[in-house]
């Protein structure tokens, strides 16, 4: 009884951890999932990682025990918010590719978050999505997750969260966010443009033609067309959008354990 009362401690807030993280990470957060399952595998993968945690002393079950909840949630929370930043990336660049298609006003519910996605955005995610599970990058977050135990133990009471590594990951990620949303409707947004100037020029050229009834129609058959022809490009830059979430995974953890 006295070995069950030292180790529910340590399991709670493996099992906080662990629940913070899979709300807020890609995949395992969307709404459609029910949340009993959530909760449920939540608390197989924290009864597996609970064999191996590195813990040197006991944890009391009293007011210091809600700074170490606290702690839990923070850590599982920022680093699932960390992975979900690359998916973001994805739907940003679906949204400046439907802008320049013609379809900024024909948004759908993204079932993630229940907002209003563009289309494009939520094709290309799908596709992330699939190419993700394709790779088994959904163990390697979980594998992630699990070895935050080792550099972020569970007797610390707090985390170096107002760190200035922990800022400076947060900064490089939102960047790396952003750029990677630019490569990816790049190529789609300049060609789109140089479709624009065309038609500019001949509604310049023959004012008899009509250009607002050809031009619409013109750009969504370019844009499928491009979808198409850099669609293994795309699958090239989802590989670096991976491997760049994985990286800033682990850079967070360090971060977050106080490591250099």
């Amino acid at each position: 009884m006295n070995l069950f009362l030292m180790y529910l401690p340590i399991f709670m807030l493996v099992f906080v951890r662990m629940s913070a993280f899979f709300v807020t990470a890609p995949f395992f957060s969307i709404r459609g999932v029910p949340n009993q399952f959530k909760i449920a595998l939540a608390f197989i993968i924290a009864v597996i990682s609970f064999q191996s945690l590195p813990v040197q002393g006991e944890i009391p079950m009293d007011l210091t025990f809600v700074m170490y909840v606290i702690k839990e949630a923070l850590v599982g929370v920022i680093l699932g918010y960390i992975c979900e930043m690359m998916f973001i990336a994805i739907q940003v660049a679906g949204g400046l590719m439907d802008m320049q298609m013609g379809l900024a006003m024909a948004n759908v519910i993204d079932p993630k978050t229940g907002a209003y996605i563009p289309v494009t955005g939520n094709f290309k995610n799908i596709l992330a999505v699939l190419y993700f599970f394709s790779i088994d990058g959904h163990h390697m977050l979980i594998r992630g997750v699990i070895s935050s135990y080792q550099v972020i133990p569970v007797d610390i009471m707090w985390a170096a969260f107002g760190s200035e590594n922990v800022m400076m990951t947060a900064v490089k990620t939102f960047l790396t966010m952003f750029t990677s949303a630019f490569m990816i409707a790049a190529p789609i947004v300049v060609a789109l443009f140089l479709v624009d100037l065309s038609l500019g020029i001949i509604a310049k050229s023959v004012p008899q033609f009509n250009i607002f009834v050809v031009g619409l129609p013109i750009k969504l058959l370019a844009g499928f067309l491009l979808l198409i022809v850099v669609m293994p490009a795309f699958l090239l830059t989802l590989n670096g959008l991976f491997g760049n979430m994985f990286r800033a995974l682990a850079e967070m953890m360090k971060s977050l354990g106080g490591s250099p």
